[in-house]
């Protein structure tokens, strides 16, 4: 299949070659930024920057490194939208989101984001594997309370995908997924006119597979944005495969024209629960209006769906279809 769950690992973007991101990296790996975070070793690079794990030399702290690409260092937009995402992820304190802890400049100019370090198995990786119903609901449930307390903050994360979620174990051994990398995160309250999700070279800000549909548009998006990523999530979890094959380009088309197919037509063994489905198209429907309104509404459907199978049922739109004819034919 043409279309990766993880996207090939990016060193550098369209102004910044290999071998220059790479000094960069050797630059910065060994030194003290901050005057107080030694830059120990890169763990990744995504569509804005790199990210290193460090330590804070005083107290010990592991930390995550984030450093903005230099090509974006001339870049007004991409300057202002991280020291926006920066400013905004600084006030989320949440189990299930990871917190920024500061932010600043190198001596060279090169602007970084000082975040929690999350240890643990990305849900990407975990997903390589079958998921039995209870562990994908615990995992959707502390999701939606990430994603609530975030967009409660006026934060949308529109990279949303299961390489940004880093799975930890609690004291107790209990999986506590944690939503990473708000990197090109929006405010809901400073969400410019259409266009502005695309850079200056005119790239398109997010991850195919789990794009909603407005925004491959280059639309306004809001919240929803985020559900729509969650939903494809979570078909992912109960089929074990992706709602749509081909290029990149061809995933975003079908997302835009094509509701997500059943589960049975993608992967005819998988025998989902039927609820768990429905939950499922509800969140990641084409139209926002016709998804959960909210991260809390679509949380309070999940319990409801735990508590109530018959109640969520029908407020899902799932019919008895035993009962219908019952109430149809009651005798006169």
């Amino acid at each position: 299949m043409a279309d990766d769950r993880k996207p090939k690992r990016r060193v550098a973007r369209t102004k910044l070659g290999v071998m220059d991101a790479k000094q960069v990296g050797q630059d910065l790996v060994g030194k003290v930024v901050l005057d107080r975070y030694l830059v120990e070793t890169e763990l990744g690079s995504g569509a804005m920057g790199t990210v290193y794990r460090g330590r804070h030399v005083t107290l010990g702290r592991s930390v995550a490194i984030k450093v903005l690409h230099e090509d974006f260092v001339h870049d007004r937009t991409m300057l202002a939208r991280f020291r926006r995402e920066a400013e905004a992820a600084a006030r989320l304190r949440h189990p299930n989101v990871s917190s920024v802890l500061d932010v600043g400049a190198t001596p060279a100019g090169h602007q970084l984001m000082v975040m929690d370090l999350v240890d643990g198995a990305s849900l990407g990786d975990l997903m390589e594997a079958r998921l039995g119903r209870d562990r994908i609901i615990n995992f959707i449930r502390q999701l939606l309370a990430g994603l609530d307390h975030a967009h409660a903050a006026g934060l949308v994360h529109r990279d949303l995908k299961p390489d940004n979620v880093i799975v930890e174990l609690d004291h107790h051994g209990q999986e506590v997924p944690r939503i990473v990398d708000f990197g090109i995160a929006a405010l809901k309250t400073d969400e410019p006119a259409t266009g502005s999700r695309l850079t200056e070279t005119g790239t398109l800000l997010g991850t195919p597979l789990y794009m909603a549909p407005e925004q491959a548009r280059g639309e306004a998006v809001d919240h929803r944005a985020d559900l729509f990523a969650l939903g494809v999530m979570l078909f992912e979890m109960l089929s074990g495969t992706t709602p749509f094959e081909g290029s990149a380009l061809e995933v975003v088309i079908a997302n835009m024209n094509e509701d997500l197919p059943a589960v049975a037509q993608r992967a005819p063994h998988a025998a989902p629960d039927p609820l768990l489905e429905r939950f499922m198209r509800r969140l990641a429907a084409r139209d926002p209006a016709h998804r959960f309104a909210s991260a809390h509404d679509a949380l309070a459907m999940l319990e409801l769906i735990e508590r109530d199978p018959a109640d969520a049922a029908l407020r899902l739109g799932q019919i008895d279809v035993a009962r219908a004819i019952a109430v149809v034919w009651l005798p006169r």
